[in-house]
Formats: C-alpha cells, sequence, structure tokens
C-alpha cells in the first residue's frame, strides 16, 4: 500500500511539473478599438503645415518607406488629404532547432488624413493570408481549438513591425531641412 502511495504522489509530481511548462503566457499588449474590438493604431499628431503640405510630405514618405507604392496605395485624395493604403507584415516561427522560419502575411489597411497643423493615422483591420477573412484577434483566444503560444508571439512581431512603422512615419513628417549655401 505505501509503495502505491509513493507511486501516485510521484505521477502527481509528474504532471505538475508538466502542467508547469505549458503555462499560457501573458498576451502581448496591442490596442484594441473599443467599438469595433479590432487590434487598431490611432494617433492625432499635431504637425505646422498646411493639409496640402502635409499631404504631399505623406506620400513623399510613403514612396520612400514602400517598395511598391503602385500596390499599396489604393486611394489618394490630394484636396481631402487622404491616403488610403493596404500594405501587409510578414510573420515567423521558430522551428525544432531554434531558427526562425517565414509563417505566413498578416495584411493591413492604412489611412492617414491630413488637415491644418495635424495628422491622424488609422492602421486596423489586419488578417492572415492563409485565412483570408479571420482576423489576428482570434489568437487572443486561448481557448480556441488551435491556440498555440506562438500565436503571442506573432502579435507580438506585428506589434514591432507597427511602431516601427509608425516611428518611421512621424519622422517622415516633419519638415525637411533646409539647406542654406552661404558661401
Amino acid at each position: 500500500m505505501k509503495k502505491i502511495i509513493i507511486f501516485l504522489a510521484a505521477i502527481c509530481a509528474c504532471i505538475a511539473a508538466l502542467a508547469q511548462k505549458t503555462e499560457i503566457p501573458e498576451a502581448p499588449y496591442l490596442p484594441i478599438d473599443e467599438r469595433t474590438n479590432l487590434v487598431t493604431y490611432q494617433d492625432v499628431v499635431k504637425q505646422e503645415g498646411t493639409p496640402q503640405v502635409l499631404y504631399d510630405r505623406a506620400m513623399a514618405w510613403a514612396k520612400k518607406y514602400y517598395k511598391n507604392t503602385a500596390e499599396v496605395i489604393k486611394s489618394a485624395d490630394p484636396e481631402k488629404g487622404v491616403i488610403n493604403m493596404r500594405s501587409s507584415v510578414r510573420i515567423f516561427y521558430k522551428d525544432k532547432e531554434g531558427t526562425m522560419r517565414f509563417k505566413n502575411i498578416v495584411y493591413y489597411n492604412f489611412k492617414l488624413e491630413c488637415r491644418d497643423n495635424r495628422y491622424r493615422y488609422t492602421i486596423t483591420d489586419f488578417k492572415e493570408k492563409a485565412t483570408g477573412s479571420a482576423p489576428i484577434e482570434v489568437w487572443f483566444n486561448t481557448s480556441a481549438s488551435g491556440w498555440t503560444p506562438s500565436m503571442y508571439g506573432y502579435l507580438s512581431q506585428i506589434d514591432e513591425e507597427m511602431q516601427k512603422l509608425i516611428a518611421s512615419l512621424e519622422e517622415g513628417m516633419q519638415p525637411a531641412e533646409e539647406v542654406t549655401d552661404d558661401w
């Protein structure tokens, strides 16, 4: 009887140790719009300039940032100061050897609106290419069938890329330095 109790205690200890290894990690923070419940990066940035000047800077930035602006820019209205874009980020997974491998592409919508002394960007509607219509927000649902902790890693990769994009945009919207030739 004593041996059975020791054996059962050892099994319980092993199960508890394995359960600790499969703990769900903390979800990464991505901004969620309260109205749409979609991951949405949005901000109004104060920047001196007329709507036309800001629009021109935004177009110049987009042409520099994106390799194929003809594919990315879906519509551009200089009179309203609005640029609508659709682009993507690549996400990766770690294989058994720890090497990062390409997993898929995640598409997003990006809207820039220019007004007097300010512009607003809205980046939202993230969808993985493989599923087409499934938003990335499903990756937050740890109780969904097929969920894996790597999905949090994908979300973190997307957030990292969006932070880089926003930083680049804010830098690109700054006025160009005027070079004077005082000789």
